[in-house]
């Protein structure tokens, strides 16, 4: 089931019909006048309440269901009465009435004018009611008060009746964006009488299924899915038109496809309950009852290769038809024990250069076939050989199912398509996600090697758990496994599947399955993340440096000593936190900060002697730790991850629509002015009204902010961290015999704690600026340099020259969103997006033998 704030048109199209049945009853109420039905209801609910038979909370809502009749009724005694109608009113019931209308027109046939009458009743009641109602729509005029009600004999039961029908509860609807800011809404969230509208089926709903409210159900659900598998369509053409990257496409995608197997459960549950097993699914009733309804016939026209008849091919694709057919075709071969092996060339050769407005539908189908039914053997070794592949989904997730079970439901058959659908999309650059999913991995592997390199240099921390290793040990395993290497090419040789069949191919399954390819990317990258800010974390030499810098960068001489990806890490997880408050101004407040942040202050360890630890112990117990900052990202992680999709994932995204409403809500109203056309922002705003959202603007916010986080999810902190120790190195040899003189031999216990180099430096300056003071060399405010702040500034300026903007250039090589992290850097824009991988940024980022490797498919030794 969906999560409650997430509504389907169908659930959407119910919420209009009972909003608008309520402010009927309401509005008929002030009247005078309330159904004879409603009236003995409230009379035996207040009953049992005087009698303690009714346990329910006075504030519970009764439940009222409104019939045609009722509606009717109520509509001409509003009709006939003096008040006002609110266009908002009208323009939900014309929406409830626009969905029902267009969803049954396209079904009996686009563009036939004869079917436009065929509607249900309800329907027609419902644009009679506000045919009646519409020219008193924003008339202002007065209630005649004077005018005598109408009368009910339930009226008289109870003195407090009129009091107590008078509030009503209505489903919460997302009201129209043209009459919302205008308008009032129809009725409050306060009442307590929550009205249903029931919908009887008349003599010719009997006679023609197709106008059934369940019926109706499922044709709203087709139109979702065919909006989603359009809106997923949107999104790999921009993925492959580089505007955005693979991990947003592909997280996008599978949330996508669990939002509609949420919806094809709902529904197929209710056939369920109304077939018998002996009848066909939901797809081939559907498609069976245009063929009747439209009067085609049925015949499939195989002289163009088409298994249904050409004439109905808009309701078969609708209906995923010729995907289904595909599927039991496949599964007619599968047999115990024994593994499908594709014939490469005998359905034909599949041609991505072709033009595929072109083909037939015949042509079309064929090439659906040589597609899909290549890769369903690669599904089926995983469930043979219990392959488990670094994380999963939807359709990997069924089809793998699919090989077991050989049952082909609307579920599979739709995510089928969309395998298709993508396959279609990138037809002229099939390997591009798996290449750019290569690319990372090599990205990743030379990472961990400069990681490892740097390791083998100093002693292991005591501060570094053995769970940090061994993640990093995973991740170079995940990336050799399946992108540098092929396991399931492995596996084929290691069974003698190889000799069978058509000669396999090196990654057939990444190659054509780039959802699964973004998934897998954003596992790794995410895990990379997470373990390197862990890193930096328990050495905490990054955030010392970021002091460093910044009392370098205070003096005038050292003023243009810029380090861009500096700002970017500061920019990533905040000044206040990175600094405890804002930047330092000077040395003493510096100091003091670094050991707050550090721990070896009193105010930290609310110890006596704690003014006595000058050094920071990296214990792992930090409080400064970092964390993630993509929130969104993070929420994904739990399940693309760690595996616990019950704790994140796409149906758990309301909380991130929770903070950015307690966050917009510390927003000045002008600078929310300034902001109104900001996506985010309207998104809040319908949040905060309604707290339901449509599965369209939630997808689209997914990718709004996936897309914004990106840069984000993809800083090196292993760079980051190597680059701080070399700079420590370089700055601890020059100052060497100062830091002896000064500390002893013994100021660095060993090279795990480098970091503390700062801390060291930050004490003889402040000693510096206490004795310049004392001895009078600069007036009383004013800040006294130092001679080792000098000394370090100039090691970074030299190091900095060729080592300061390491990390943001790989944003800019691997990163879509090319709006830089910092402010104060403007890359050249005038560089076209296919020279992003140019040559000499690979080499930079990979380099020389990652460019080799990537060249030549040759696996780095």
């Amino acid at each position: 089931m969906l999560p409650e704030y997430l509504r389907s048109s169908y659930a959407r199209y119910k919420a209009d019909t009972n909003k608008f049945a309520t402010w009927l009853l309401e509005t008929a109420d002030q009247c005078g006048y309330q159904p004879p039905a409603l009236s003995a209801t409230v009379h035996t609910a207040k009953k049992g309440k005087r009698n303690g038979k009714n346990h329910a909370s006075d504030a519970d809502p009764i439940p009222y269901s409104a019939t045609t009749k009722d509606l009717q009724k109520l509509g001409e005694v509003v009709a006939a009465s003096a008040l006002t109608v609110p266009t908002a009113v009208l323009t939900i019931a014309k929406r409830a009435i626009k969905l029902r209308k267009a969803v049954t027109s396209w079904f009996l046939g686009q563009g036939d004018s004869a079917n436009n009458d065929r509607h249900a009743h309800f329907i027609t009641t419902l644009e009679q009611i506000c045919e009646a109602l519409e020219w008193k729509a924003n008339q202002p005029s007065i209630p005649d008060r004077k005018q005598p009600p109408p009368t009910s004999d339930a009226q008289s039961d109870d003195a407090d009746a009129d009091r107590f029908v008078n509030k009503f509860a209505v489903l919460t609807v997302e009201e129209p964006q043209d009459t919302a800011q205008s308008q009032p809404t129809p009725a409050e969230s306060k009442k307590i009488v929550k009205v249903t509208v029931v919908e009887e089926d008349d003599d010719n709903e009997a006679a023609d299924p197709y106008l059934g409210s369940l019926f109706f159900k499922t044709l709203c659900l087709l139109q979702d899915l065919n909006n989603i598998r359009k809106f997923i369509s949107i999104t790999w053409s921009e993925y492959r038109d580089k505007k955005i990257d693979l991990m947003n496409a592909a997280v996008v995608t599978d949330s996508a496809l669990q939002l509609a197997q949420h919806l094809i459960q709902e529904v197929e549950t209710e056939w369920r309950n109304s077939l018998s097993e002996e009848e066909d699914g939901v797809q081939n009733m559907v498609y069976n009852l245009a063929v009747l309804s439209r009067g085609i016939s049925a015949a499939p026209s195989m002289d163009i290769g088409l298994p249904y008849n050409k004439n109905m091919a808009d309701i078969a694709d609708w209906c995923y038809v010729p995907t289904k057919v595909l599927l039991e075709s496949f599964a007619n071969v599968l047999q115990v024990n024994h593994l499908p092996v594709f014939k490469k060339g005998y359905f034909g050769t599949y041609n991505p250069k072709a033009d595929r407005n072109r083909m037939s539908l015949g042509q079309k189908f064929n090439e659906d076939k040589i597609i899909l039914l290549s890769i369903l053997p690669e599904f089926c070794m995983m469930d043979t050989f219990k392959i488990r592949i670094p994380t999963e989904d939807a359709i990997t997730r069924g089809l793998v199912e699919f090989s077991k079970t050989k049952k082909v439901t609307l579920s599979l058959s739709f995510v089928s398509q969309i395998f298709l659908d993508v396959h279609h999309i990138m037809r002229h650059s099939t390997f591009g996600a798996f290449g750019d999913l290569r690319i990372s991995g090599l990205r990743i592997q030379k990472t961990i090697d400069d990681y490892l390199q740097l390791s083998k240099s100093h002693p292991p921390p005591k501060f570094w758990p053995k769970e940090g290793d061994a993640e990093i040990r995973s991740i170079i395993s995940t990336v050799q496994a399946w992108i540098i290497q092929d396991l399931f090419l492995d596996v084929r040789v290691q069974s003698k599947l190889a000799k069978t069949g058509s000669p396999p191919e090196k990654h057939a399954l990444f190659s054509q399955h780039a959802i699964l390819c973004g998934l897998i990317l954003f596992s790794l990258n995410t895990r990379m993340q997470s373990v390197g800010q862990q890193l930096v974390t328990q050495w905490y030499d990054v955030q010392q440096l970021a002091f460093l810098h910044n009392l370098v960068i205070s003096s005038p001489l050292h003023k243009d000593i810029g380090w861009p990806d500096m700002d970017a890490f500061i920019k990533i997880h905040g000044e206040a936190h990175i600094f405890v408050g804002s930047r330092p101004k000077n040395v003493d407040e510096s100091l003091n900060r670094l050991e707050l942040a550090t721990g070896i202050s009193s105010a930290a360890n609310f110890a006596r002697d704690s003014r006595s630890k000058r050094f920071h112990k990296p214990d792992g117990k930090n409080a400064r730790l970092l964390k993630p900052t993509t929130a969104v990202a993070n929420l994904f992680f739990s399940q693309y991850v760690t595996g616990a999709e019950e704790d994140g994932g796409i149906t758990k995204i309301d909380r991130i629509l929770d903070e950015l409403l307690q966050k917009s809500k510390l927003e000045s109203s002008s600078k929310m002015e300034l902001q109104r056309a900001n996506p985010e922002l309207t998104i809040t705003q319908r949040w905060s009204n309604t707290h339901n959202i449509d599965i369209l603007q939630l997808l689209a916010f997914l990718k709004a902010k996936l897309f914004e986080e990106e840069p984000i999810i993809l800083y090196n902190y292993f760079g980051m961290h190597k680059r701080s120790v070399e700079l420590l190195r370089r700055i601890r040899d020059k100052e060497h015999h100062k830091f002896v003189q000064y500390f002893t031999s013994a100021y660095m216990p060993d090279e795990s704690f480098i970091s503390n180099i700062v801390i060291l430096i930050h004490h003889t300056a402040r000693g510096s600026a206490q004795n310049g003071r004392a001895m009078g060399l600069a007036p009383r405010g004013a800040q006294v340099g130092s001679r080792i702040v000098m000394s370090a500034g100039q090691v970074m300026r030299d190091y900095l020259k060729d080592n300061g903007d390491v990390a943001c250039k790989e944003l800019r090589v691997f990163c879509k969103n090319k709006k830089p992290i910092q402010d104060d850097v403007a890359y050249d824009t005038s560089e076209s997006d296919d020279l992003v991988y140019s040559f000499f940024c690979l080499e930079d980022v990979l380099g020389p033998k990652g460019v080799a490797s990537l060249q030549t498919g040759i696996p780095i030794a």
